[in-house]
């Protein structure tokens, strides 16, 4: 399956998938795949945090005088995770749409020379892997700007026999207008593998972004103690698998309107 969505990425099929699924909220926004990308990272003997705040100052003083405002970027810490999760802090990043994720790497690695050698003094990224990103749900407060900070879950999913990709799209939707009606602010996102992972374990990825922990917790109240679980698994459980979540600290880098 993995390879049969990679199949359709290379191919665009998956532009005309997207225009014929139900949105939640409807939104049309939503109904839009976004490149993504991830870096995962170390800390280079004797650096930081604090270097890596300082490389990213300057990285954003170089996007704005590169004219650059359809890039979104975080770092994520860990919160909940295994010893798979080796890594000191990933690098999220997203793209408005193909075109400007295209044309801002080729012009990043023609203009930003000096950035990139910041980086790589302070971190060494052994991945960097490239999803296609999304939207099921937004969170309420999205059109007024990306939080300076936010705690984002991670689950790996795969498909079941029989399952589609209109009846998984049907399933999730169902699922992020339950949680809305519940009262949920979180976001909810489905990140399809497009580059770099290899051989993956996983069909897609399902993310959760929340405010803060304590959404996280309200969410936990309302799916584990309240039963909403049980409706989960009518709309999702014939269709997915997924393993338990990964927790994460974000921080917002460089904020942009991308849906």
């Amino acid at each position: 399956m993995n390879k049969l969505i990679i199949t359709m990425l290379s191919a665009g099929v998956i532009t005309l998938v997207s225009a014929s699924c139900v949105n939640a909220q409807d939104d049309d926004r939503m109904a839009r795949f976004l490149p993504t990308e991830l870096y995962a990272c170390d800390f280079r003997e004797g650096k930081g945090p604090a270097d890596l705040d300082a490389v990213v100052d300057q990285w954003n003083a170089y996007l704005d005088e590169q004219g650059t405002d359809a890039y979104q970027a975080w770092t994520l810490t860990r919160q909940f995770f295994s010893p798979e999760q080796d890594f000191d802090v990933l690098w999220l990043g997203a793209s408005r749409d193909g075109n400007t994720f295209g044309q801002g790497r080729d012009n990043y690695h023609a203009t930003g020379g000096e950035s990139i050698a910041a980086f790589n003094s302070v971190v060494e990224c052994n991945a960097h892997v490239g999803f296609a990103s999304r939207a099921f749900k937004l969170p309420p407060d999205y059109d007024d700007g990306s939080p300076e900070t936010a705690v984002i879950t991670f689950s790996d999913c795969t498909i079941k026999e029989g399952a589609t990709y209109d009846t998984i799209a049907e399933g999730m939707t169902g699922w992020a207008n339950t949680l809305s009606e519940n009262g949920s602010n979180a976001g909810m996102y489905q990140w399809w593998p497009a580059y770099g992972g290899g051989d993956a374990n996983f069909d897609f990825k399902m993310l959760g972004v929340y405010p803060n922990h304590a959404s996280l917790g309200a969410d936990f109240e309302r799916v584990v103690n309240g039963a909403l679980w049980r409706t989960r698994m009518e709309m999702l459980g014939d269709q997915i698998d997924c393993n338990e979540s990964r927790v994460y600290d974000a921080r917002l880098r460089r904020s942009a309107q991308l849906r």
